[in-house]
């Protein structure tokens, strides 16, 4: 099992290294952790694109923060480790021909998620079974990338 999130602000978050969690509720970072996941896969809809998402990257989870994060009060993290060489950003996944199959992907399994746009905990999903290897064949065609480099905030 692994997981799928929205990342809204990605470029903002990256430039000013807000790295390694995102914010979930309590019933889904239980649902999550019971079914022992191994990635968090990562989207957003690109500028300019609405209705379409691209895969952005496939992040190391990890139960407990790698990165230091001071929590605001009342919230709970999903928390992934930016800098597991498993973690890897998709270079490639900003292509017309990348966004075009991740959204037919997406709309295909996760209608509900589009159709809440992905706010809050509609951006986070457990994707399992078949769905995952589908998920897993798609970023096969992309180019991939260690998600953290030397030269990026928190590196």
């Amino acid at each position: 099992m692994d997981v799928l999130c929205y990342w809204k602000n990605h470029d903002a978050d990256m430039k000013a290294g807000r790295i390694g969690h995102f914010k979930s509720t309590p019933d889904k970072l239980k649902e999550f952790a019971d079914g022992y996941p191994d990635f968090l896969w990562v989207f957003n809809t690109p500028k300019g694109r609405k209705g379409e998402v691209q895969l952005l990257a496939r992040l190391k989870w990890t139960d407990r923060p790698t990165v230091r994060h001071k929590p605001e009060p009342g919230t709970v993290a999903i928390h992934y480790d930016p800098h597991d060489l498993m973690s890897v950003s998709f270079g490639s996944g900003g292509s017309d021909a990348a966004i075009a199959a991740t959204s037919r992907w997406m709309g295909g399994h996760f209608p509900k998620m589009a159709a809440a746009h992905f706010i809050g905990a509609s951006g986070q999903e457990a994707v399992r079974g078949s769905v995952l290897k589908e998920l897993q064949q798609l970023a096969a065609s992309m180019d991939a990338q260690p998600f953290m480099t030397s030269e990026e905030p928190g590196a």
